[in-house]
């Protein structure tokens, strides 16, 4: 991990400055749960960590339980499972709330007690944020129904999923434009008239970044904000799928077509989204 991403702003984690403001005010609530979801090594621990940093004010008390502490943050009680001796997520999680924290952040929800307390903390005043190994964000919910918290549960409490991965950077020291065929703009759905006002571009290859072309990498997301309708679509035990259609219809925005805003922004490439999004047909 990089310590230095734990510090960073939402702009740097790769956030537009849209979906900046919208992260902004769901870390902000004052109860709820918010999850990311992604495979291992999709970042979603640092996302967790930059959230952390852009609360943490001396009039909130934040309590982390992880498995393991990533990196010390000042200011904040972190605390490590340790299956040796009992402190699972679950019983480490039963005695933070003892100590009447704001914010609450569970390194993963990986089974039904864990997310029964996370759950009921949110219910009494506490913000919590946590991770949980879905491909995308409609996905979360039918995961915490799978493993057998109530619908009417998750309806209440969840406030937002956001599904995340990570694409390459395009070196900035031997970045140039480029102009991509017709092909290569299908497979984002880029049309003429989008790739018109577009800045595409590639890195050559320089001793800067290993002759590669990238460095650094920056997050692509989808934000799947719980609103009035969709609560009630949850607590209705609807599919992933029509709550995934009625998402984008409100609009949520696809990782595919997040990572496309930032092909036509010159800061990755085609290929890279391409690669990185192949499961996602949309």
């Amino acid at each position: 991990m990089d310590k230095e991403g734990l510090t960073l702003g939402l702009p740097e984690l790769g956030f537009f400055s849209d979906d900046a403001a919208t992260f902004e005010r769901l870390i902000a609530l004052p109860d709820g749960i918010l999850l990311v979801t992604g495979p291992t090594g999709s970042g979603k621990t640092t996302t967790l960590y930059g959230c952390l940093h852009y609360i943490n004010k001396p009039d909130r008390k934040i309590i982390t339980v992880e498995d393991p502490v990533e990196y010390q943050l000042n200011g904040i009680n972190q605390v490590p499972v340790r299956h040796d001796v009992g402190m699972t997520f679950a019983a480490a999680l039963r005695a933070m709330l003892r100590q009447a924290p704001n914010v609450v952040m569970v390194g993963e929800i990986r089974d039904l007690e864990t997310a029964e307390i996370a759950i009921n903390a949110s219910l009494t005043g506490h913000m919590v944020f946590s991770t949980l190994h879905t491909n995308d964000a409609p996905g979360a919910v039918t995961r915490l129904i799978d493993i057998g918290v109530k619908p009417f549960l998750v309806s209440t409490s969840l406030r937002a999923v956001m599904a995340q991965r990570l694409v390459r950077k395009i070196c900035r020291h031997c970045k140039r434009a480029v102009t991509p065929d017709a092909r290569e703009l299908r497979a984002l759905n880029i049309s003429p008239a989008q790739a018109e006002h577009a800045t595409f571009a590639q890195g050559e290859g320089c001793g800067q970044c290993n002759s590669t072309g990238y460095r650094g990498r920056m997050g692509i997301f989808e934000i799947l904000v719980v609103n009035d309708e969709l609560q009630k679509m949850i607590y209705a035990n609807v599919g992933t799928q029509r709550l995934r259609e009625r998402a984008r219809a409100l609009g949520m925005r696809t990782m595919r077509e997040d990572g496309a805003r930032k092909v036509t922004g010159g800061l990755t490439t085609i290929e890279e989204v391409v690669s990185i999004t192949v499961g996602d047909s949309t």
